[in-house]
């Protein structure tokens, strides 16, 4: 398991991304509103593309082609569904590098800055990727194998990527009237009495930190509550002071 420095994430500062010589920064939730979820994470879906996500027929068409080339073909195909989502990705790369203008070329995605070019390419696709999933909880519980497109074709992919974030979208709870960023400041704000306001600045980092932290501590409380009262044969919980991020 790769380490990380989680307090590096907890805290909201910007991440280091050695290989292009960038920081990453962390948006709060109100940024990510301005987009909206939906958005959001359809974009961050293409961003950490795998080709672990196709079928075997598929990959041994793509043997000798890396993730970051097999992304750059998808995108700089010319049909709509490609074309919108090229726009969603974009919109979620100013949210890590606003300071940087962002366009996607066909061998790198460039961002510019003081006349100074960055990219992100085959290089250094892979250490940005383990970055993002990272800082937006999303290195565990992946069951990439469901996606399994028929074949190598650009449009095929992007849909099969649509499907997959709508999946998510449900076993996350998620409908039309409520997001899952949206139900966790609700959550929270309500049970630990805490001004919304103050939630919508949070990270998703530091939001999904605190919800996991109160969750264990919930389950003590009421745990300890029962036990107090007189249950028995009740199961052990968890330690709420316990390390999350091991």
């Amino acid at each position: 398991m790769e380490k990380w420095n989680d307090l590096l994430y907890l805290s909201g500062n910007e991440v280091p991304f050695a290989a292009a010589h960038l920081n990453i920064h962390q948006p709060r939730i109100k940024d990510i509103a301005l987009l909206g979820e939906e958005v959001f994470y359809s974009g961050i879906e293409f961003l950490k593309f795998d080709k672990d996500i196709l079928s075997e027929e598929d990959k041994n068409h793509l043997v000798n082609k890396s993730n970051f080339e097999v992304l750059i073909a998808i995108l700089n195909e010319q049909n709509l569904t490609i074309q919108k989502q090229k726009k969603q990705i974009i919109m979620v790369l100013a949210l890590l590098f606003p300071e940087h203008s962002i366009e996607i070329k066909t061998n790198c995605i460039s961002l510019g800055k003081n006349n100074e070019e960055y990219q992100i390419n085959q290089n250094n696709f892979e250490e940005f990727k383990r970055i993002i999933k990272h800082m937006f909880c999303l290195d565990e519980n992946e069951d990439e194998k469901d996606y399994n497109p028929s074949g190598y074709m650009a449009k095929q992919i992007a849909e099969k990527l649509k499907k997959r974030h709508q999946k998510i979208s449900q076993e996350k709870g998620q409908n039309k009237n409520l997001s899952i960023l949206q139900k966790y400041i609700s959550i929270l704000s309500v049970g630990e009495s805490k001004d919304m306001n103050s939630l919508l600045n949070y990270t998703v980092y530091q939001l999904f930190d605190e919800l996991k932290r109160y969750q264990l501590k919930l389950a003590w409380d009421i745990n300890l509550q029962a036990r107090l009262a007189g249950a028995q044969d009740l199961q052990e919980v968890e330690d709420w002071m316990k390390d999350i991020h091991s």
